[in-house]
């Protein structure tokens, strides 16, 4: 566009120029009118003609649209790994979960379950000991005890103001506010620790499966 127009304004002046140099020849020649429109004529000419051979040479290229900008790049959707599906169990597995592992160890349902009328108490207190055992190792492993109050059964205690009523209980005749002043029966027991396996997943309440010696 630059180009174009210094073209014109040289050419405009070259035109200016001519038209000059053919009036003081008309004046010279004493024939102005004649001269004058001779140079008119001419004048036309040259600047057509220049606009034609120059004018095409003189056009700007057409501005290249600039070219889009790239889309930014929508980074990956990375999902959530799904969580792990947990069975839900039935209210009553943890009681099934222990009875079983009570009797794995210690025959506790085997023992209870017999009628053990028929027998004198010294081959009742035989077989006692054999679940007595098993039963004691299995909640030493997996539910281990320790007693509430560690006094001695039989002694005298006292129960300030602010004891847990719901690690002790009273009995007798209870009345007033704290402190109480008793006979311990019971220490109490309290679990420790719970390390049982995982519970049951099948929910047909097998506690014991059926055993078959084959063979």
């Amino acid at each position: 566009m630059h180009a174009k127009n210094t073209f014109a304004t040289q050419s405009l002046a070259l035109l200016l120029v001519g038209n000059a140099v053919v009036l003081v020849t008309a004046l010279q020649l004493a024939a102005p009118y004649l001269s004058l429109g001779i140079g008119a004529v001419v004048t036309l000419l040259i600047w057509y003609g220049l606009q034609r051979i120059a004018g095409p040479l003189l056009q700007a290229p057409a501005e290249a649209a600039p070219a889009p900008l790239p889309e930014a790049e929508t980074p990956p959707q990375v999902e959530a790994p799904p969580r792990p599906v947990v069975p839900e169990q039935p209210p009553e597995a943890a009681a099934l979960q222990l009875l079983a592992l009570l009797q794995r160890e210690g025959r506790l349902l085997d023992f209870l379950q017999e009628d053990i009328r028929p027998f004198d108490d010294a081959q009742i207190g035989a077989a006692v000991r054999p679940v007595h055992a098993g039963c004691q190792a299995a909640l030493a492993t997996h539910l281990p005890l320790a007693p509430i109050r560690t006094e001695a059964e039989g002694s005298t205690v006292t129960l300030q103001e602010g004891f847990d009523a719901h690690a002790v209980r009273l009995s007798g005749h209870v009345s007033g506010t704290p402190p109480f002043t008793g006979t311990l029966q019971h220490r109490g027991w309290r679990v420790t620790e719970v390390n049982l396996p995982a519970l049951m997943q099948r929910q047909d309440r097998v506690v014991a499966p059926a055993e078959v010696s084959v063979g």
